[in-house]
């Protein structure tokens, strides 16, 4: 498990006296004392995590937040960086919940005996219930999720991280319409890569099931199909491995012979044919690229568009998270959840700037979007991130909408892995934040 500093400094950031956090917002010297309070509080046996007072969760916080083994100045101020966030969510949470819990539940990879009822599988997600804490009052459990930035102008933080595929199950339309796009997509870019002057040229000699990839044409299924699952032996660490070719970095990974296809005449220089690829996925000229472009146009269509929506809102904003809970073993406790966000930095000589955080309940959050539930969806290209600076990066990100009211801003972008669906990430609309604002405020939720 990573270590998110934030977290642990905000498990023990919750049991201080909201006096002590008030005093130390605008005082830098208290700021800094209240890294020691924070530390040691988090040491307390009221933070347990797995295995209890002691053990791998706590201990690994332990050693990442010892300032005592800070050994450079850029590693000090990410440490009170960290701070800054902290102190920003915990007093967010002070404003529903005003005083210090009796226990602070580090997650982690296993949870406390208290709460390991609430850790679920739901939705395609291993960790649906997606509490980086859980504070104790009394009978009353609140699961954080727990997000930072440095300050209220940057974007919102990253809410989800996934893979695409994690949103496609039980959409088979959607599947098949995203995966023979996206086959065919790739084998034009293969293809392209074998003509004279590209990265792979030569390789376009070899045949595949007896024609030569210049042969093939990208638009046909089956010889797509066969562009996309070609196979070459690469050298790696010293052995031969088969690698698909569209994962190729250049013509110097191949090994001598063999294999479908072989060494061609294109460029050796590393990462060649990686870059081509990459930059195939760039959106120049305030053009959305051919990939993207029919992503978005698949997951618009009437048929797909409105169950792609209830997919992503569930998962993104945890909207069945109650209804998944088995509350059976729960006699006489309730659970709450929250998306807190903290927003704080320090200057390179340590002054605190600590701005006003969030803290967004789950019920107000469900409240907000069922009042949007009538309305119909569209996924709109973000044009003003997507095309910023030259458009040279390979992503697209678009909002999704109910209505006239943007909810979800999400981006796709790929990590390295072409056989895979590119990674997912999503933010709440600074618009959609303020109606959740409003809908608490409505109905005290």
């Amino acid at each position: 498990m990573g270590i998110e500093k934030s977290e642990g400094l905000y498990a023990g950031l919750s049991l201080v006296p909201s006096a002590e956090i008030e005093s130390a917002v605008m005082n830098p010297e208290k700021f800094k004392q209240l890294y020691g309070l924070a530390y040691n509080a988090l040491l307390s046996d009221a933070v347990l995590d797995s295995t209890g007072t002691t053990g791998p969760t706590k201990s690994g916080f332990q050693q990442a937040l010892d300032i005592e083994k800070v050994k450079t100045p850029s590693d000090m101020r990410d440490l009170y960086s960290n701070l800054a966030a902290a102190l920003s969510a915990v007093k967010a949470t002070r404003t529903v919940y005003s005083s210090p819990p009796e226990k602070v539940y580090l997650t982690g990879n296993k949870w406390h005996p208290d709460v390991a009822s609430l850790k679920i599988k739901a939705m395609g997600m291993k960790d649906y219930n997606s509490s980086d804490l859980i504070l104790r009052y009394g009978n009353l459990y609140v699961g954080i999720s727990l997000k930072k930035k440095p300050d209220p102008l940057k974007n919102n933080p990253t809410l989800i991280n996934n893979a695409l595929s994690t949103f496609l199950k039980g959409n088979q339309p959607l599947i098949d319409g995203l995966q023979n796009h996206r086959v065919k997509y790739f084998a034009s870019v293969i293809q392209e890569a074998c003509m004279s002057g590209g990265p792979l040229y030569g390789f376009a000699t070899a045949e595949t099931d007896g024609k030569s990839i210049l042969e093939l044409d990208p638009t046909n299924l089956n010889d797509a199909l066969l562009l996309w699952n070609v196979k070459v032996p690469r050298k790696k660490n010293n052995k031969i491995e088969s690698e698909f070719l569209i994962n190729l970095k250049s013509q110097s990974e191949l090994a001598d012979g063999g294999g479908v296809l072989k060494k061609g005449n294109g460029s050796n220089k590393q990462n060649a044919f990686r870059d081509f690829v990459n930059k195939k996925l760039y959106n120049p000229n305030q053009v959305l690229n051919p990939l993207w472009q029919g992503y978005l146009d698949i997951m618009n269509k009437p048929d797909i568009k409105e169950t792609l929506a209830k997919s992503l809102l569930d998962k993104v904003l945890k909207l069945s998270l109650f209804d998944e809970l088995d509350m059976s073993n729960w006699t006489g406790r309730d659970f709450a959840f929250h998306l807190v966000t903290g927003v704080g930095q320090v200057s390179t000589s340590l002054i605190p700037s600590v701005s006003e955080g969030k803290i967004q309940s789950l019920n107000s959050i469900m409240i907000t979007v069922l009042k949007l539930s009538s309305q119909p969806t569209n996924l709109i290209v973000n044009k003003d991130r997507t095309f910023e600076g030259d458009g040279s990066r390979a992503k697209v990100i678009f909002t999704l909408f109910k209505g006239k009211t943007p909810i979800l801003d999400v981006e796709l972008r790929y990590k390295g892995d072409f056989k895979a669906y590119p990674q997912f990430f999503a933010t709440m609309t600074p618009e959609f934040q303020k109606m959740v604002t409003g809908t608490a405020r409505e109905f005290n939720v």
